[in-house]
């Protein structure tokens, strides 16, 4: 019985390593990274798809990616939040487009996760822009309505969720 229990645990132990070893980059469907409008502080999903395949410039081992737009506020101070998800087949692949999706952008690292980040008008209005990656997952997320302060804290709050997402879904920490 002992010799039983230390030969289920060795066959437990070497599949948990397997599946760590195995695990890195995301392997999974775009559609399953996007976070619920709970899971980012928005009420509302205003527009889920498909995304669009990048531009040539980010296209390079592009596997698929999603898009959404969420909203929260009232009709007189709404706040609004567009996020697209893309899946490369490498995390070279995806860091390659985070480099080019803003390559003036000023840098940041945060808990292993690789942001890029501009604030601007969009229509007159302030908007916060980040462009992150980690692992073979890029993601945009565009977010105005707000103070600076908490379009930047909303962007970073949807890039995490989705990354979260993902190491859910057996993609590696971000390092």
């Amino acid at each position: 019985m002992a010799r039983l229990r230390l030969t289920a645990v060795a066959v437990g132990l070497a599949c948990a390593f397997a599946t760590t070893a195995a695990a890195g980059g995301y392997q999974g469907k775009a559609q399953a990274l996007m976070p619920t409008p709970k899971e980012i502080g928005y009420t509302q999903l205003l527009q889920f798809r498909k995304a669009k395949k990048p531009t040539a410039r980010l296209a390079p081992g592009y596997r698929e990616g999603v898009a959404a737009i969420y909203a929260k506020g009232t009709k007189k101070a709404p706040v609004e939040a567009a996020a697209t998800v893309y899946v490369y087949a490498t995390p070279g692949a995806a860091k390659t487009a985070w480099q080019r999706a803003c390559g003036a952008c000023p840098h940041v690292l945060v808990k292993g996760v690789q942001m890029r980040y501009q604030a601007r008008k969009i229509n007159g209005t302030v908007a916060f822009e980040n462009f992150t990656v980690c692992r073979n997952v890029f993601v945009n997320a565009v977010t105005a309505g707000e103070t600076a302060a908490k379009l930047a804290n909303d962007a970073g709050t949807i890039a995490g969720a989705v990354y979260r997402r993902a190491a859910h879904f057996g993609m590696s920490r971000c390092t």
